[in-house]
Order: structure tokens, then sequence, then C-alpha cells
């Protein structure tokens, strides 16, 4: 086995476990919550981005500088402003919340911490699954169907991926994922050092899962979102784009929208359709877009999935 074979095996389970490794240490020494989710998102982005340059799955793929306007703008005001912070202020509100009106269900601290935490992902995965899917539907005659999928649809309009492209997300669709994953899991009981975890996870499999490198993943593919899976997510091939799970794809091998296969992706994005979607380097267009024309695009079947 020669060097790059081993990068390309190892790159992505060496960044779970030393976020896991980090994860664990702030558990057991009783760091800042808040603090050590900055770390590790800052860290999981460095690491990505570093490994984008030395072994991109596409080369075109990577930001140019001539081409990064708009990934700045959804990293400077979506991400930062309204992902990382509201992600941070949404996981310090929630442990704040669990802190002064939940309590912790017993039963959970009889099991070990891992089981505990495991089901709280697949638990927490529940909700923001369904989302997603029902997200992709775009329901002929459906306002609200079609509402939902326009607020998606600017996840999808990038042309490629990479780690920048994680940051394309309306806000109203960040509130969504972080609200249904967080709150069944405070009501549930889970403690605040579970829901901690599950929020760092959430975040890193979400960079993970658009970062623009050639990793072989394999069994992975069936534990968590890897890149390869998410691609076809991404793809234009519309019995394609499935696998809608955000962490892991156990709701997607257990309802049947689990896809995979040899080979990997060709094109991703969105169709051309009779909807007007925003262009690329239209930012404050991608923010209103949801709003706009909703009457005249319900009324036809988009032709993206």
């Amino acid at each position: 086995m020669n060097l790059s074979t081993l990068v390309r095996l190892i790159v992505i389970p060496f960044l779970l476990m030393l976020n896991a490794t980090i994860a664990y240490l702030a558990v057991g020494n009783q760091w800042s919550f808040e603090l050590t989710a900055s770390l590790i998102f800052v860290l999981t982005a460095i690491y990505i981005f570093i490994f984008e340059q030395l072994i991109p799955f596409k080369p075109h793929w990577n930001a140019s500088r001539y081409k990064i306007g708009t990934d700045l703008k959804h990293l400077l005001l979506s991400t930062v402003l309204f992902d990382a912070l509201g992600k941070t202020m949404a996981l310090s509100f929630v442990l704040w919340v669990k802190k002064l009106f939940f309590q912790t269900v017993e039963f959970w601290e009889l099991l070990p911490m891992i089981i505990v935490f495991v089901i709280a992902v697949l638990l927490g995965e529940l909700l923001p699954y369904l989302y997603h899917r029902i997200s992709h539907v775009g329901k002929k005659g459906s306002y609200w169907s079609m509402f939902l999928w326009k607020i998606h649809s600017i996840h999808h309009l990038p042309s490629s991926l990479n780690w920048f492209k994680t940051n394309w997300m309306h806000p109203i669709n960040m509130f969504l994922n972080s609200f249904l994953k967080l709150m069944p899991l405070l009501l549930l009981g889970f403690s605040p050092e579970i829901i901690f975890l599950v929020g760092i996870l959430h975040v890193v499999i979400a960079y993970i899962s658009h970062a623009n490198i050639d990793a072989d993943t394999f069994f992975l593919d069936y534990l968590v979102v890897t890149p390869k899976i998410h691609r076809f997510h991404h793809s234009k091939i519309l019995a394609e784009a499935k696998n809608f799970g955000n962490i892991v794809p156990f709701w997607d091998l257990l309802f049947r929208t689990y896809y995979n296969r040899r080979g990997e992706v060709d094109q991703v994005g969105v169709l051309e359709s009779h909807i007007d979607y925003p262009k690329n380097e239209a930012y404050l267009n991608q923010m209103t877009f949801p709003f706009t024309n909703i009457f005249k695009d319900c009324c036809q079947t988009r032709t993206k999935d």
C-alpha cells in the first residue's frame, strides 16, 4: 500500500477520531462546551480545506479566487452570523433550558454513555431526515411543499461541492435542522453532555460530507454520511438524488431512500425547470428566493429531487 492510498483511507477516520478525542476530553474535564465547539468547528474546517488541496476529488470543484465571492458571503453571513454563531447559541440555549426546566431522565444514566450517544444520534436524526425528505418533494399545487423546496434549493444551487458549499444554506433551513434535532433530545431527557456531543457530530459531519476530498470510505458509507453518498444526494440524476440523512444513513437504510453504487457522481446541482432559480452570484436573491413567485412556482412540478 503506497502513501497516497493510505492517506485516502485514513483522512476521514482520523478527523473523526481527533474530534471525538477532543469532545471526550471536554466532557471528562468539564471544559466549556461553547469554546470546545468553536475549537472543533475551526479545526475541522482547516483540516478539510488542507486536504481539499492535497487530494481533491475533482480539482476544478475547489474554490477559485475568481468565483469565491458568493462562497465568502455565505461563509461570513450565512455561516458565521447565522449558522456557526447560531448553532453555538442554539446549543447554549438548549443546554440552559435543559438545566432550568428539564430533568435528565434517570433511565439514560443507567446505560453506558456510548450506547446513549448512539440512541440520541438516531433519535435526533429522525425529524431532520423527515423534514429533509419532505423538502425535496415540491408537490404540485402545494404552496407549503414548494416553499420548503425553495428554502432548501439554495443548498443545491452550486454545480460543485467543497467545504465552502457546506455554508450555502438558507437561515430558515439552518434553524429547522438545529431545532428539529436538539428539541426532541431535550424533551426526552438526555443529559447536557449527550446533547453537546450530538450537536458537535452534526456540524462535523456536515463539513465532511461536502468535502471535495478523494477519500476511500468503504464501510463508513453505511455508518455516517460520507462525501461519496452525499454527492449522490446532490446529483442531477434524479434516481441518485436520495440519502436524506444529515449525520447517519440509518433512516435512509430503514426507509429505503439510501443510494450508493460503484463509481462517483457525474454532475451536481439543480436541473433546468420552470422555476427561475437565482444565479449563483446573487446572494441577496438567494435569501429572498423562497418568498418570491411562490404562487407561480407551486402550480407546476419541479424536476429536481
